[in-house]
């Protein structure tokens, strides 16, 4: 098992996309991905446009060549391929895109190496971006322009926490209000502590937990403690409990909480 490959290699690999360019006449480095370039490898000349804005993320920004792996993502077609994806060698590609996928993969990773990847916006450049994660206890998913980390045990706990949570929450709410009837919404999402829950990150009430939670947790310290847990999560375990606690993904909802169908 190789413990060099890139992100670019793992997936063109995964979906069997070959690499481009002409042999290299000296050695270099990769301006995209940082990979050695020796003599002799495919490589091609670093050709951006104007409306290239990812300069930041270049693993060698004084390099002008781009190794034959990530040539192919600089395509308009590369980029729309491999915006979305579960890719590994050991697999293949997994759909990464309704949240009923997205919740399976996270849930069940294959094995490593693989790379996770979330496009949040159109025309993003994901392949030469993202981390290769060689564990499935905790590894990381490409979400726009963010790295973020899941600890899958820890993930797992958590979902229960929130789903105890939630409950008990619930049952304050409706005894509260003299009310038996939940909220579209609440019927497709299992019971959970949190305001919202964004499935692309632009909304800034994502995983925000509602004050009744702080409430209903002295009552318990089994629910203090599932409360514990949820102010434990990191941006990408909250970010995959909305996949996870909404097994109801794809039945028509309101707009804002509606899985991607296309």
């Amino acid at each position: 098992m190789r413990f060099s490959i890139t992100s670019s290699e793992l997936i063109a690999r995964a979906v069997g996309i070959q690499p481009t360019g002409t042999p290299a006449e000296s050695a270099g480095v990769c301006a995209l991905c940082g990979a050695e370039i020796k003599e002799g490898d495919l490589a091609s000349p670093l050709a951006l446009g104007p409306s290239f804005m990812d300069d930041l993320y270049m693993a060698c920004r004084g390099s002008k060549v781009v190794c034959g792996w990530c040539g192919p993502h600089l395509t308009k077609q590369g980029i729309v391929a491999t915006g979305f994806g579960v890719f590994s060698l050991a697999e293949g590609s997994r759909p990464f895109r309704k949240w009923g996928d997205i919740a399976k993969a996270i849930t069940d990773p294959p094995p490593p190496p693989f790379v996770m990847v979330y496009s949040n916006a159109q025309q993003q450049h994901m392949a030469w971006r993202a981390p290769v994660n060689w564990s499935r206890d905790q590894f990381y998913v490409r979400v726009g322009l963010r790295d973020l980390k899941i600890r899958h045990r820890f993930l797992e706990d958590a979902a229960q926490a929130c789903i105890l949570l939630g409950k008990a929450i619930t049952e304050a709410r409706l005894k509260r209000t003299k009310s038996k009837k939940l909220s579209k919404v609440a019927k497709k999402t299992l019971p959970n502590p949190f305001v919202y829950m964004s499935s692309d990150l632009k909304d800034i009430s994502h995983a925000r937990v509602v004050p009744m939670a702080f409430e209903v947790a002295q009552k318990s310290p089994v629910l203090q403690e599932a409360l514990d847990k949820v102010q434990r999560l990191t941006l990408g375990e909250s970010w995959a409990l909305r996949f996870i606690l909404t097994p109801g993904a794809g039945k028509k909802t309101d707009t804002k909480n509606e899985e991607t169908t296309d």
